[in-house]
């Protein structure tokens, strides 16, 4: 049986600039560019843009 090697990446989030291990794949308004956000700020964008809020996927620091 092969062990699978992890690898670590990196990337902070486009609005706060925190390194975290999780970020999310999210855009608000219909034309606006995809953004790679943090928890905290992605909540923040559900919160003030409900209608034009997209998901758009998670990425993970860790990844096989």
């Amino acid at each position: 049986m092969s062990s699978a090697a992890v690898r670590q990446r990196s990337k902070s989030c486009e609005a706060c600039s925190a390194e975290t291990a999780t970020l999310y794949r999210c855009r608000a308004g219909r034309f606006s560019a995809w953004r790679f956000l943090c928890s905290r700020c992605l909540n923040a964008l559900q919160v003030k843009c409900p209608e034009t809020y997209q998901y758009g996927g998670t990425w993970k620091r860790f990844k096989k």
